[in-house]
């Protein structure tokens, strides 16, 4: 029968509006994380916040995209609006990420109403664009083209998804533009043109589309039933007869077989309770696994190009599309042979995988961080820093006597079983330095499990000084800390350090008075400069690695050195393939056949009310990465990772427990008689949305 009608021309208009929307959602989220720490200032902890503040409100506003599709505005009057705001709240990000002129507070604002924007208007045409699709078709004379439809439709979402996210890393890095190391102006910039673009191509299509009326939402129905039942429980009389079933309190208002199909959307949503967990992994490709490809090195020395840290990610949707078939023909036929053979079933495996997928980012970090120096209890550690460009001797009687080169440091290990301890020191200068004053006594503090460092310089009137320095540690974000010391004659001035991949890459601060200051820097080789007066030439700041840099000025030079105490390892950004290809394994276990059984499991009134909670377990799952990261429990990344991989583990056991139980529904689709005299429109079909 479907062979008689030929396949609607209005849905290639609407593929042409969804890859050009879904590259520019994806091309935005690719380089969003590097744009809040780069350019907007932002450390990584408030950057992962942000970002997945966005797309908790990216994966809230499809409920209220759905209930406005319909029972108001309908779904082509929907796309449209929202389709605008998504379009106008691009235009205010790549506005906002090249007016620099601005004090940086307005520009951060002008970014977040941007994206609030963009997160509205994607999210609220999310649960619109596939069934509007699946309107176009009718039924049941073309399921055949139907089905093909979804599986285009899909292909097209992972084909916008997969070039943005190789595109866009491409422009942010690979050109410059207004002075700067990057061009994040252009990277947002083509994801803005190409939403205006998926308008063009949406409202091309308006004379071809057929466009059904909204009629009464489900969901509203739905909640109203929900209320109504838990009042007339709560105020029922001892003499009432008892329910089975909480919901049937409402029978004196809503039908019977609204209180089923209610029901029977209920326990699917039921089963959505951990699936948060899993999101919380998902999610996190576009935060925490991109920063920890900043500390990566992505050269590829064959083709004279390296791969950016938000672009190794591409290979996400690029398997997505080779597994979908692969696993169709091959995998599954497989698992259904040795016993996985239900949904439930494959979400569960495929939560093992994702799970895996984080410890693989675990194993990485830690190769990344190294191990941090912990002093035993019983054990100290003294440093002192000569900042001369002669020998001091220095002579106590805990820590004997010893000599210290010029800009260089001395190290010391105690043995301290009970106490913390206090040494007096003699310090004497080397004549060769010609100091008015040569020689110094001190007492210094040496601490159980802390390493105490003094930094020796010179006084404003000529005398000599020891000062305490604050501990160094490694930084959370594995970014390389280094601790800057110098004299009084150097107060005051601008250092600078210029990579030496990329000229505009530049990094500038004044030196305070206080004679020493930490900052945190980004992993790379550098240039050094004072004043514009290059002194040192490719320093090296590793991954996780704490340095001490030392200047000292004479009349007619400046002196420095780079002391690296600890550091991590720089290994290839190609170590997070395997990882990556875990996590593809589980999207598609899990995503795609959570999108398969919440579709066939719901009521065929309940279709949009269902999808919209299957896509409000993302918002609450990245909701739970903002809540944890606020609380900034770990100071090693590593162990962030960790507690993710235990806390979904408890997830899945518990959705094991809860699926245990599931009896799978079979949904009939009415015939077409019983077609004829449901209302258009009453449910909404929803396919596969990324």
């Amino acid at each position: 029968m479907s062979t008689l009608l030929k396949y609607p021309k209005s849905v290639w208009y609407i593929f042409g509006n969804e890859f050009c929307e879904r590259f520019s959602f994806h091309g935005l989220k690719a380089i969003l994380v590097l744009f809040f720490t780069t350019i907007q200032e932002y450390d990584h902890d408030t950057s992962t916040i942000l970002f997945h503040m966005f797309l908790v409100c990216a994966y809230l506003s499809p409920l209220f995209g759905a209930i406005i599709a319909d029972s108001y505005w309908g779904k082509y009057k929907t796309i449209y609006i929202l389709s605008i705001v998504h379009a106008i709240g691009n235009i205010l990000v790549a506005v906002a990420s090249f007016v620099t002129s601005i004090s940086l507070n307005f520009q951060r604002l002008f970014t977040i109403i941007g994206l609030l924007l963009t997160s509205i208007g994607a999210g609220g045409i999310k649960p619109c664009v596939s069934s509007f699709g699946g309107d176009q078709f009718v039924l049941p004379d073309q399921e055949d083209y139907l089905r093909k439809f979804f599986s285009i439709f899909y292909f097209t979402i992972n084909v916008g998804s997969l070039l943005s996210t190789f595109i866009t890393p491409e422009l942010r890095k690979s050109i410059q533009c207004f002075e700067k190391d990057s061009c994040f102006p252009l990277a947002f910039g083509i994801p803005a043109i190409l939403m205006l673009i998926s308008i063009v191509f949406f409202v091309s299509g308006k004379k071809l589309y057929k466009i059904n009326k909204p009629v009464t939402s489900i969901i509203p129905s739905s909640i109203g039933c929900m209320f109504y039942a838990l009042k007339k429980k709560i105020t029922a009389s001892s003499n009432e007869v008892q329910r089975k079933d909480w919901l049937e309190y409402a029978d004196n208002k809503y039908s019977l077989h609204q209180i089923f199909e209610l029901r029977s959307a209920l326990d699917v949503m039921y089963l959505l309770i951990p699936i948060p967990l899993l999101y919380t992994l998902f999610d996190q490709q576009g935060s925490r696994w991109i920063l920890q490809g900043t500390l990566m090195n992505g050269k590829i020395d064959f083709l004279n190009w390296s791969i950016k840290p938000d672009q190794i990610h591409f290979i996400n949707p690029l398997f997505v599309m080779i597994f979908i078939p692969l696993f169709n023909s091959v995998v599954y036929p497989f698992l259904y042979k040795i016993g996985i053979n239900t949904p439930l079933k494959k979400i569960t495996l495929g939560g093992l995988f994702t799970i895996s997928s984080f410890v693989c980012a675990a194993i990485i970090q830690y190769i990344i961080i190294g191990q941090t120096l912990i002093l035993p209890s019983n054990e100290a550690q003294l440093k002192i820093y000569n900042n001369f460009e002669c020998d001091i001797t220095i002579s106590g009687s805990l820590i004997g006597n010893f000599k210290i080169e010029p800009l260089d440091v001395l190290h010391i290990n105690y043995s301290l079983e009970e106490f913390n301890k206090t040494d007096n020191i003699s310090i004497e200068v080397n004549p060769t330095c010609q100091l008015e004053t040569d020689t110094l006594k001190q007492r210094i503090f040496i601490v159980r499990k802390r390493v105490t460092s003094y930094f020796l310089t010179t006084k404003i009137n000529d005398g000599i000084e020891l000062i305490y320095l604050n501990e160094l540690k490694k930084l959370k974000s594995g970014n390389s800390n280094l601790r800057i010391s110098y004299d009084h004659n150097l107060s005051g001035k601008i250092m600078t350090l210029r990579s030496t991949n990329n000229k505009l890459s530049v990094i500038n601060f004044k030196l305070p008075f206080n004679k020493n200051t930490n900052h945190e820097i980004p992993v790379g080789t550098y240039d050094i400069y004072l004043d514009d007066e290059q002194i040192l030439q490719k320093a090296d700041l590793l991954p996780a690695s704490v340095n001490d840099l030392i200047f000292h000025h004479s009349i007619n030079h400046t002196n420095a050195k780079l002391i690296t105490l600890e550091n991590g390892k720089y290994i290839h950004i190609l170590w997070q393939v395997p990882q990556t290809l875990l996590i593809t394994v589980g999207e598609v276990m899990v995503v795609i056949t959570l999108l398969e059984f919440t579709f066939t499991q719901a009521p065929l009134s309940m279709k949009s009310f269902i999808s919209a909670a299957n896509l409000c377990t993302q918002a609450v799952g990245n909701l739970l990465i903002v809540l944890i990261s606020k609380m900034q429990l770990f100071e090693n990344q590593v162990y962030e990772y960790m507690f993710y991989v235990i806390l979904t583990i408890l997830g899945l056991i518990l959705f094991m427990m809860m699926s245990a139980k599931y009896n799978y529904k079979c949904v009939t689709v009415p015939s077409p008689d019983q077609e004829l005299q449901r209302p258009r429109g009453q449910y909404i079909v929803v396919g596969p949305h990324k």
